[in-house]
C-alpha cells in the first residue's frame, strides 16, 4: 500500500529542498587572491607620537591588535606599512591607532575607513592608502 503526501508534507518537502539549495550555493566562495595594500598615515598634528599602527577586518590585520607602522624616512609625520591580504574581495575596513587611541573614537561619526582593493587578479598589484589621522 502507498501513501501520498498530504498538502503539508509536500510543503515540508520543499521547503527543506529549498533549504538544502540556499545552504549550497552559500558554499559557494568566489576565488581569492592575494592584494597588497601600502598604508601611509599623516599624524604630524597628533603631539607626542611613541606608536602608530593600523587594524582592520581581513587578515593579516586584526581588531584586537595594531599592526605596527614605522616612520618614513626624512618625512614629517609619515608613518606607514605594506599589508598584503588574500581575499576575494573589493574592499576592506581600517582605522589608525595612534599611542593607543583609535581615530575618530571621540567623534560623532565612529565608523572604519573603507579601502577599495585592487581589481585585478594578476597579483603583484599594490595601491597606496594615504590619510591624515583623525580627518576624512
Amino acid at each position: 500500500m502507498t501513501r501520498s503526501l498530504s498538502a503539508t508534507g509536500r510543503r515540508s518537502v520543499v521547503r527543506i529542498a529549498c533549504t538544502m539549495l540556499c545552504v549550497s550555493l552559500v558554499g559557494c566562495v568566489q576565488k581569492a587572491y592575494d592584494r597588497t595594500v601600502l598604508f601611509v598615515v599623516d599624524v604630524s598634528g597628533v603631539p607626542n607620537v611613541s606608536t602608530v599602527g593600523v587594524r582592520g577586518a581581513d587578515k593579516p590585520l586584526s581588531w584586537r591588535e595594531d599592526t605596527p607602522m614605522t616612520a618614513v624616512p626624512d618625512s614629517a609625520g609619515l608613518y606607514s606599512v605594506a599589508v598584503t591580504t588574500h581575499t576575494g574581495g573589493l574592499a576592506t575596513e581600517v582605522k589608525f591607532v595612534v599611542n593607543g587611541t583609535f581615530e575618530f573614537s571621540d567623534s560623532q561619526d565612529d565608523s572604519n575607513r573603507k579601502v577599495s582593493l585592487p581589481k585585478t587578479t594578476t597579483g603583484g598589484d599594490t595601491i597606496r592608502f594615504r590619510a591624515v589621522y583623525g580627518k576624512r
